[in-house]
């Protein structure tokens, strides 16, 4: 793989990164969610679609993130509709 095509990659990573940090920051789970949060969640979330990993899993670190990242209580987002939401991105990525 030469450097062009290599630049292309993290490139093309990079902007699924913030389109998904946008897509995040849209569904208003937290009201003004701190952005390097929002940036590290974004992160997280598609390491896992990228290794493949399946909703639940992704649903469980999710809610382990606003539990303990933000002090939530699970009855306080829908991370059903969270995960629904970001699985349709991919699909459509």
């Amino acid at each position: 793989m030469d450097s062009n095509q290599m630049n292309i990659l993290i490139n093309e990573r990079k902007n699924n990164v913030l389109q998904l940090q946008k897509l995040i920051i849209s569904m208003n789970i937290i009201y003004e969610m701190h952005q390097d949060f929002c940036a590290f969640l974004a992160e997280k979330v598609l390491q896992q679609l990228e290794k493949g990993s399946d909703p639940q899993k992704i649903r469980r670190i999710i809610e382990s993130e606003l539990c303990v990242g933000y002090g939530l209580y699970r009855h306080e987002f829908n991370s059903e509709q969270i995960i629904n939401s970001i699985m349709k991105w991919w699909e459509n990525n």
